[in-house]
């Protein structure tokens, strides 16, 4: 092959490079993480997070102690964080929220009670009176 032909072949590898660069947008494992314990009614559960702006507004109603709704997608198992339930809030879909339809709001007990129901049919989870306790981790 001549000089200009592998000259070619290695400004072509170096440019497919940067562009493989360019496309990679993290999503694939999280920088950070938080779990923060959060109370509804006198039981707790724990909720993991992965998006900054959702971990800085969890931070600040846990800051103020202001009560109200925080909601997420369930799935089935603790995750790995949220013992003693059998279900977690996906970490991709917490959200503080401003307001919420009354059929995902209740206690932690009662997802725990009928879970199928809640992830089959509700499949959210978004307490009403939710306070943000503290920050696990």
């Amino acid at each position: 092959m001549s000089r200009t032909g592998t000259g070619r072949i290695g400004v072509l590898a170096i440019v497919l490079t940067l562009l493989a660069g360019a496309c990679d947008d993290g999503s694939t494992t999280p920088d950070t993480d938080a779990v923060f314990e959060i109370e509804v009614a006198g039981e707790t559960f724990q909720a993991r997070v992965f998006d900054p702006a959702t971990i800085a507004d969890l931070e600040a109603r846990r800051a103020s102690g202001v009560e109200g709704v925080v909601a997420g997608d369930l799935t089935a198992s603790d995750g790995g964080f949220n013992e003693p339930w059998s279900w977690h809030w996906d970490p991709a879909t917490v959200a503080v929220a401003d307001f919420a339809i009354e059929v995902c709001d209740g206690r932690p007990s009662f997802v725990e009670a009928d879970l199928d129901y809640w992830i089959d049919t509700v499949g959210a989870y978004c307490p009403w009176g939710a306070r943000v306790v503290r920050r696990v981790r």
